[in-house]
């Protein structure tokens, strides 16, 4: 079993190699899958957005069983999401949690927006992350963008640890490391911020 830095250093020299156009496209072949059939052991969780554009495996030079990732617009803490996470934690003794937003989030934009009609579902997904945001700005003013997309990426991390006495537990023995980031759709780099590990 790897450690929550070592895992972390994979996934940023993974997206090293992504960016430098020098993908080795492990853990992709036949056997490997006949490998890993009979259990998974990967070594991260990766709470992401649903957008197309942020392919979580491909970014991070990754193969089959090695991310655990959670897709949904806005990389929101559902109940899913925080129940996958959970699994993760418990049943797969996951090391690493990474928080993964990005710029020209279609879901944070909008809740920097005035109100909209939207269906049931989605507009508690855009309230959420608006009650989020309220005050999170610069001098307790509500954030707006670009600001936004990086300051929803912090508060779904804190949000997990205080949505989760399982979380907590594993961060606070040690067991659990939450790292948060943005990905830029231009430039396609990571922006690596700050831990969650309180």
């Amino acid at each position: 079993m790897v450690s929550s830095a070592e895992a972390l250093c994979r996934l940023k020299d993974g997206h090293q190699r992504f960016l430098n156009q020098k993908l080795l496209h492990p853990h992709s072949d036949p056997s490997w899958l006949h490998d890993i059939a009979p259990a998974q052991h990967p070594i991260a969780i990766v709470l992401s957005c649903s957008d197309s554009r942020v392919p979580v495996e491909l970014m991070f030079d990754s193969g089959f069983g090695d991310l655990f990732v959670i897709r949904n617009a806005g990389n929101t803490c559902s109940p899913g999401s925080i129940g996958s996470i959970e699994y993760g934690v418990e049943a797969l003794r996951i090391p690493l949690l990474l928080v993964l937003g990005h710029e020209g989030c279609g879901a944070v934009t909008a809740a920097c927006m005035p109100a909209q009609q939207l269906s049931p579902s989605l507009f508690s997904l855009v309230e959420q992350i608006r009650e989020g945001l309220s005050g999170a700005g610069e001098e307790g003013r509500p954030a707006a963008l670009p600001e936004a997309f990086r300051l929803h990426t912090l508060r779904t991390a804190t949000i997990l640890m205080e949505s989760s006495s399982l979380i907590r537990q594993r961060v606070r023995s040690g067991d659990l490391s939450i790292t948060s980031a943005c990905y830029s759709l231009k430039k396609a780099t990571i922006d690596w911020m700050e831990d969650a590990n309180t």
